[in-house]
């Protein structure tokens, strides 16, 4: 899709937008922020310099419109922006609609292949707990859960009686106040989950991501975390595989 060697790459997720700089396949560098951040860091680079600009974003057109505006002062931008598909470098996609997959998710399956793998469970705990399984080039399917914060938030606002003001240490233990009993509920939720997927798969390699993918790794989930799977993703799609 794209020969130039100078490749920004965006990823735009539901709670923050984060970006790199790559050269061929070297990470120069990147950062994390609102548009304005993005913006920042935009205005630094050299305008001189031809750039292909990726974008994986699942937030809404208009969010997508904005982060090209950003790029304005660029003159040697190119943009593409992922989509999801019915397949790609011979990853398939499980959705009847392929186009209605995130495309993050998607994306972090061709991270896979980029790999030089063809089998994974994938798990990108943040706003929402995605769990993808992809088995010799299939995509199997997967599953969306509430990461932490929506599933403390659902539980606060729709009850009248559970209210607290500190958030606990991550934990799986039983609880002995409201904060730790709704915290370690959660946590005990998303572990066993996760694990549960896992167990079925028991040959396949675990790939953890998101920002919450610290926590869940401190309490027991076996997994390689990997902080780069859309970005490496996306320069894969980037380059037309």
């Amino acid at each position: 899709m794209s020969t130039i060697d100078m490749r920004i790459l965006v990823d735009a997720g539901n709670t923050a937008t984060k970006w790199q700089l790559r050269d061929g396949g070297d990470v120069i560098t990147g950062g994390q922020g609102d548009l304005r951040a993005l913006r920042d860091w935009v205005v630094t680079l050299n305008d001189s310099q031809q750039y292909a600009v990726a974008v994986s974003c699942v937030r809404d057109a208009s969010y997508t419109n904005n982060i090209q505006e950003v790029f304005d002062c660029l003159s040697g931008a190119q943009f593409h922006f992922a989509r999801s598909a019915a397949s790609f470098a011979g990853i398939r996609n499980a959705y009847y609609e392929p186009q209605r997959l995130g495309v993050d998710r998607w994306l972090a399956l061709l991270a896979i292949k980029a790999r030089g793998e063809n089998s994974a469970v994938i798990i990108d705990v943040g706003t929402a707990c995605t769990i993808d399984v992809l088995q010799n080039d299939q995509h199997l399917g997967g599953y969306i859960l509430p990461g932490m914060a929506l599933a403390r938030d659902a539980l606060t606002t729709n009850t009248e009686k559970i209210r607290f003001s500190r958030d606990p240490e991550p934990s799986i233990s039983l609880g002995s106040d409201t904060a730790s009993c709704v915290s370690s509920g959660i946590w005990l939720t998303l572990l066993a989950s996760c694990q549960s997927v896992i167990d079925r798969f028991p040959d396949v390699k675990v790939y953890l991501t998101g920002g919450s993918a610290p926590e869940l790794a401190a309490l027991g989930l076996s997994a390689q975390r990997v902080d780069s799977l859309v970005f490496d993703g996306l320069d894969f799609w980037l380059n037309g595989a």
